[in-house]
């Protein structure tokens, strides 16, 4: 070997070694972020997440263990509330022993939450708010959850806090990306189509519940290629009368099918036995339908089946 290649070489090797040296100065991956973060929670709460990411994860309310396990989570929740049933996986592990009910969504168990020493808890708002009052109260750290009011984009930033409260941020930005798009899908098929006047409801009790103008059902309605009859209240949820929708006599009709159908015994031939109903459009040419109430009224990953629904109930011959 000459001496000039001889040269060559070392030069070479000096070179790479310094890139070496260089890359491993100025480019150093970004280290995961440990130690106390603080949140902003749906309710205006500044909440100090102590041990982050969280290791021990509590969820409340069952919109909150979807965003948990739809993020991958699962692993990390030891305990749910008893109307938690999404995924399987969450039945099977109560029924298996090792996962822990704390109660019955309006019913917290204290103590057992205090006991199952949790990093982070999610709860939702309304009913629950005595409830995250209590817990804060004994030092506990938790997230409140409640996008009503704040439509569809509600759904998709909560999930992006959640990201943020357990460390999982990439995974919530894919999942919104997710959502997002199709929702997107949904809303370039629709927007020429005509607009069916729609009338939802989940629940009666003397007067027959539905959803106004601030209600993400409304957003979903919309996006789907409808118009919500009460679209003109400034609720997120309204009882309201015969009179009232006979007024706005729905071109279609949508009811929940579950427990609180069931409950009540809301079904298609209920609807189209109330007195005065039969004047209806919606009634009158048979355009009653059903959607699962776990996807419509879980504000959370699910929210876009339920758009998807939607959309193929209200423009069938769109997505056929």
């Amino acid at each position: 070997m000459s001496r000039k290649i001889i040269v060559f070489v070392i030069v070479l090797i000096i070179v790479g070694v310094t890139g070496v040296i260089v890359f491993s100065q100025f480019y150093k991956p970004e280290e995961a972020i440990t130690g106390p973060i603080s949140v902003i929670d749906d309710v205006g709460r500044n909440v100090t997440i102590t041990n982050y990411p969280p290791e021990r994860i509590l969820s409340l309310a069952p919109s909150c263990t979807e965003i948990l396990f739809a993020l991958g989570l699962g692993d990390k929740v030891v305990g749910v509330d008893e109307y938690s049933d999404y995924p399987l996986e969450v039945p099977d592990r109560v029924e298996a022993g090792t996962l822990t009910t704390v109660g019955s969504f309006a019913e917290i168990n204290l103590e057992l939450v205090v006991s199952l020493e949790p990093d982070l808890i999610l709860a939702t708002g309304g009913v629950q708010k005595v409830v995250v009052e209590s817990l804060e109260g004994l030092d506990q750290p938790v997230v409140v959850l409640y996008p009503y009011g704040k439509g569809f984009d509600g759904i998709l930033t909560d999930i992006s806090l959640v990201g943020k409260a357990t460390g999982q941020i990439d995974e919530a930005e894919a999942l919104v990306a997710d959502m997002q798009k199709r929702a997107q899908e949904i809303v370039d098929k629709t927007q020429d189509a005509p607009r069916p006047r729609v009338y939802i409801e989940y629940f009666f009790n003397g007067g027959y519940w539905s959803y106004g103008e601030v209600s993400y059902v409304n957003d979903l309605i919309s996006i789907a290629g409808g118009t919500n009859v009460f679209t003109g209240s400034e609720l997120a949820y309204l009882a309201t009368s015969t009179e009232e929708v006979l007024m706005a006599n729905p071109e279609i009709i949508i009811i929940s099918k579950g427990d609180m159908a069931i409950a009540c015994g809301l079904t298609p031939e209920a609807i189209k036995e109330r007195p005065g109903w039969s004047e209806i459009y919606a009634v009158q040419n048979d355009r009653i339908y059903e959607i699962g109430e776990d996807i419509l009224t879980r504000p959370g990953p699910r929210m876009v089946n339920a758009l998807e629904t939607l959309a193929n109930l209200l423009h069938p011959e769109l997505f056929s």
